[in-house]
């Protein structure tokens, strides 16, 4: 019965171990390690950065990072190091050649296209606003004589035309 009890006690105590051991294990890194893993995605959970990931591979990218920095090895060395094991990918931020030249090229031609068709627009609605719409000469009579109150005379062709409904009260 003693040693039913101490079952989930030994338990308690070997998570707190491991999660001890887990969580030392960043903090004895250099704060460089850190800055260089921000730099890299997380092979695993691609939406983060070796920095910021608690994935297995995330922390062993870490170690190495940290065995590197440790050699005397550079920022620039070690990024290089990862992109030669897993291809231009594993940088959050791609290298602004080849094909990749397009990730960072076609945001400013999409600006820039749409820029210019906003400007081709805008001049066509001031034209179009700017412009005269010419008006047939007994079309202004009559919009004139019915502003002063008056009938005008009306072509031949209202003639033949159904008279307005009346207005309802």
């Amino acid at each position: 019965m003693n040693r039913l009890r101490r079952t989930p006690v030994l338990a308690a105590i070997a998570v707190a171990l491991l999660l001890g051991v887990a969580l030392a294990q960043d903090i004895m890194l250099d704060p460089r390690v850190f800055d260089i893993g921000n730099e890299l995605r997380c092979p695993t959970c691609v939406a983060e950065s070796v920095g910021e990931s608690n994935a297995a591979i995330a922390r062993e990218m870490r170690q190495i990072i940290q065995e590197q920095l440790d050699a005397g090895r550079t920022r620039a060395e070690i990024l290089a190091y990862f992109q030669d094991r897993y291809g231009d990918w594993i940088l959050l931020s791609p290298p602004r050649r080849g094909v990749l030249l397009l990730v960072w090229l076609l945001p400013v031609a999409a600006v820039l296209v749409a820029g210019g068709g906003l400007i081709v627009l805008v001049r066509r609605w001031r034209a179009a606003a700017d412009a005269v719409t010419p008006v047939a000469a007994e079309d202004l009579a009559r919009v004139r004589a019915a502003l002063a109150g008056g009938e005008a005379e009306t072509p031949a062709s209202d003639e033949a035309a159904p008279p307005a409904p009346a207005p309802r009260p």
